[in-house]
């Protein structure tokens, strides 16, 4: 019975670690799309300035 326990409570733990880190990389990835995104915006505003 102990065994059993301890092999659900160590899938329970790694599963737990493996959704911390794949929110964690999509908060990431987003943080740097965004950042991205920005740049661009940035890029393109100063080409209409130059083209006016």
């Amino acid at each position: 019975m102990k065994e059993i326990l301890d092999v659900i409570v160590l899938i329970l733990f790694v599963f737990m670690i493996f959704m911390f880190i794949k929110g964690f990389n999509k908060q990431q990835i987003d943080k740097h799309t965004k950042k991205m995104e920005e740049i661009e915006e940035k890029k393109n505003s100063d080409k209409d300035k130059i083209n006016e």
